[in-house]
């Protein structure tokens, strides 16, 4: 975070500048749902998460289609709410198995949904205690 003129504002990166051990819990393009910030999709195996996170995961990210389908729905946005909700503890409980070595973002469908100009759409997904 930077300050600027008395405000709290994430820094924007570009992909290249994340880390290797930076991850993206994301729904989008891939059925298991964890990504390099840096691009490309990362194997729940390849980082020994545990079988019944690496399973959720996999059903959220696989949901997705299901979630985003109806544009017309007028409940989609709280169905896009719900979604990003079950994400965010998701990638909570990946950062918590995979410990402090890795930083998770989460990729919020739901604000990016509300705001399609949005350009801070990625969060951290560890929680302050």
């Amino acid at each position: 975070m930077v300050s600027e003129e008395g405000r709290q504002v994430q820094e924007e990166l570009e992909p290249s500048e994340y880390a290797p051990n930076v991850l993206v819990v994301m729904a989008r393009g891939s059925d298991g749902g964890l990504w390099r910030a840096a691009g490309g999709a990362v194997s729940t195996a390849e980082l020994n998460l545990p079988a019944d996170l690496a399973d959720r995961l996999g059903q959220w990210s696989r949901s997705f289609t299901e979630a985003t389908r109806d544009e017309a729905d007028p409940h989609r946005t709280l169905v896009l709410t719900a979604f990003s909700t079950v994400g965010l503890d998701i990638a909570r409980a990946v950062q918590v198995a995979l410990g402090d070595g890795y930083e998770i973002l989460f990729f919020d469908e739901a604000k990016l949904e509300a705001d399609a100009y949005l350009t801070e759409y990625l969060y951290p997904a560890r929680t302050e205690d």
